[in-house]
């Protein structure tokens, strides 16, 4: 049995400017004798927040229980059990930092430091033979910037939008960030907005406090630089702030952390429905915002701890208007490409990451049935009505392009009769689907390896190389043309995603039992034979029950866990083995079962794996005592 404390840790710039606490090492401490632990667990983090000395770390450290370090995403787990001397009590959270995120190179090296957010009761829950907790912390934006301020971090986050409703982001423009000093005006930094119009700039004190005199006399009286702005949109430039603006309220003497609202005149907000984009796979948008979860380099989705694959039919979701907004005349067409990656050498690799990009897209047309948007009618009995419009492998042009506007659907008249609507503006209505890809038509252009599965009496081996599966790695592009012109109008692109229809290869058998199924177990052991084998499991797990329960939880028995990256060698987390067979039938995996009592028993081996929605599966051997 184990103590499984998930969590995610992050600290706020400001409400609109989260980051993730990436890379530092968490920290569990047992409570000390002279602590009041249940007025601790309950206290409000703002009252035990702290940040610590070297002596305080010292002195402190022989109650430490266990440390975790966090991934890209903040993400830490903790697996705490017998050896921790653990029982689910209250603990003390610390973080250590080596450095804070973004944090610009300065002359010296940053100096680690150690803060307490709080103590902790877990609120465990048992999962089969486990118990398991979450606890996700963002740290408030006084202490966060506290803390980033001992490392002399200085961080401005903003966002550019049109001043003219409805506020449309302003991507693409580039943003520099001056203090307005009295002899001259120190640049800050610069950066470009996202899609939503976003933008950080980090800089360090040193940024605003030289001046021509430094390192001799520094004329900079104020604690922090007094910020104005100029934006750049192309060669035009879109926002023109003066010293003025620097020292208006507000603007005087920013923080540590300083978030900005920055709007341009010159820039119109377009008609939102006239953009084409791709923003989703699913649920997962495919360019998000610094904070949310994501594809990761290799293609795994919702962040590292989850790491999601794709089977079966998969949702591209965004917008491609009927026409084009620039001539209302001119329909719009929209297609996908896709390519697969492969590995140095050119043949299957189950033991590595593809890492071979493919060399070119191609037209993407292994597709399913899409509900694209709906189109409105008068039907035979003179009401308003509404069909489906649904794209499916017949609307695919050559060049797998796909056009809405003017699709004909046949519709109910609600009379006993039919009739056309060809799909037009004024009578449709879009989803937010674009495409669904029939995945399991693309990866079965590699056949199975194992196609009928493991027998049973494998059961106990490992696979070999030729008969494990490799990892499935795709780039897929996203293009929208001018059906009239073909002209090009927008393009983009996920660079890694990962499809996955390949079966769990699994096999469960006891040495008692393959010379007679049926045979009780006569002496102190059983040996269990199990192969689970898949590119992209979760977790599994070996159990012993009979009708009181479980009698041989994991541990001892065999169980691993998928552990989410760094480093990406995790992703190749696949099963194990228990085995192979012996003629002596004394192979796999030894249990004392001398004390149990004379019943029927259950071996059972469970699994997940890493599929978007993915659920568990069982299945299990019985014998007799």
């Amino acid at each position: 049995m184990a103590y499984i404390l998930r969590g995610k840790l992050c600290g706020l710039i400001c409400a609109e400017c989260p980051e993730a606490l990436s890379h530092v090492t968490v920290r569990l401490y047992r409570p000390r004798e002279s602590q009041n632990v249940t007025a601790l667990a309950v206290a409000s983090a703002k009252e035990t927040f702290a940040i610590l000395t070297d002596e305080e770390v010292q002195a402190k450290a022989p109650f430490l229980l266990a440390e975790a370090r966090t991934d890209d995403d903040g993400n830490y787990t903790f697996t705490l059990g017998e050896q921790d001397r653990y029982q689910g009590e209250a603990v003390e959270v610390d973080v250590l930092c080596p450095t804070v995120p973004h944090l610009k190179p300065g002359p010296k090296d940053p100096v680690p430091l150690q803060f307490s957010i709080t103590t902790v009761q877990p609120r465990w829950r048992q999962a089969d033979n486990d118990f398991l907790a979450v606890w996700d912390y963002c740290l408030p934006q006084r202490f966060w910037c506290l803390v980033r301020a001992r490392f002399g971090a200085w961080t401005i986050c903003g966002r550019l939008r049109t001043c003219d409703a409805p506020h449309t982001p302003i991507a693409g423009a580039t943003v520099h960030a001056f203090d307005a000093d009295w002899l001259q005006d120190d640049a800050l930094g610069d950066a470009v907005t996202d899609a939503s119009g976003r933008f950080r700039i980090d800089y360090l004190t040193s940024d605003f406090t030289l001046t021509p005199f430094s390192p001799f006399i520094n004329v900079e009286f104020a604690s922090g630089p007094d910020v104005y702005f100029t934006v750049q949109l192309g060669s035009v430039t879109i926002v023109s702030e003066t010293q003025a603006d620097g020292r208006q309220p507000g603007r005087e003497n920013v923080g540590h952390c300083f978030c900005v609202e920055l709007c341009s005149k010159d820039v119109l907000p377009p008609d939102v429905e006239g953009v084409p984009h791709w923003q989703q796979v699913e649920i997962f948008d495919i360019h998000p915002f610094p904070s949310l979860a994501g594809f990761s380099p290799q293609g795994y989705a919702g962040g590292a701890g989850a790491s999601y694959v794709f089977a079966g039919g998969v949702t591209l979701k965004g917008n491609c208007p009927l026409r084009n907004s620039a001539i209302p005349a001119n329909p719009l067409e929209y297609r996908f490409l896709i390519g697969e990656w492969s590995w140095p050498g050119g043949s299957d690799d189950p033991t590595a990451l593809p890492t071979v990009a493919p060399a070119s897209l191609a037209p993407l047309t292994q597709i399913l049935g899409t509900l694209v948007g709906y189109v409105f009618y008068t039907n035979g009995l003179g009401l308003s009505d509404s069909a489906q419009v649904i794209v499916d492998a017949g609307d695919l042009k050559p060049g797998g392009w796909i056009r809405v506007d003017g699709k004909p659907v046949t519709v109910d008249m609600r009379d006993g009769t039919t009739a056309v609507v060809n799909v037009a503006p004024n009578i449709f209505l879009r989803t937010f689907d674009l495409l669904t890809v029939n995945t399991p038509a693309i990866t079965s252009l590699h056949p199975a390896k194992l196609p009928g599965g493991l027998p049973i009496l494998d059961a106990g081996r490992s696979l070999t190389a030729t008969e494990s599966e490799p990892i499935r790695r795709y780039r897929i592009g996203f293009e929208v043309r001018d059906g009239s012109t073909l002209a090009l109008l927008a393009t983009d692109g996920l660079d890694s995603i990962v499809f996955d229809n390949s079966l769990v290869i699994v096999a469960l058998d006891l040495e008692e039992l393959r010379s007679n199924a049926c045979n009780p177990i006569a002496g102190g052991l059983v040996h269990i034979l199990y192969t689970i084998d898949h590119p992209h499991l979760r977790f599994f797990n070996i159990t012993i029950s009979n009708n009181n329960g479980i009698q041989h939880p994991p541990p001892p028995l065999p169980a691993a866990s998928f552990t989410p990256p760094p480093p990406p060698g995790n992703y190749l987390f696949r099963g194990g083995a228990g085995g192979p067979h012996l003629s002596g039938n004394n192979g796999g995996f030894p249990v004392n079962v001398a004390l149990d009592p004379p019943c029927a028993y259950r071996v059972a081996i469970s699994w997940q794996t890493r599929h978007y929605l993915a659920s568990s599966h069982s299945i299990d051997r019985l014998y007799c005592k």
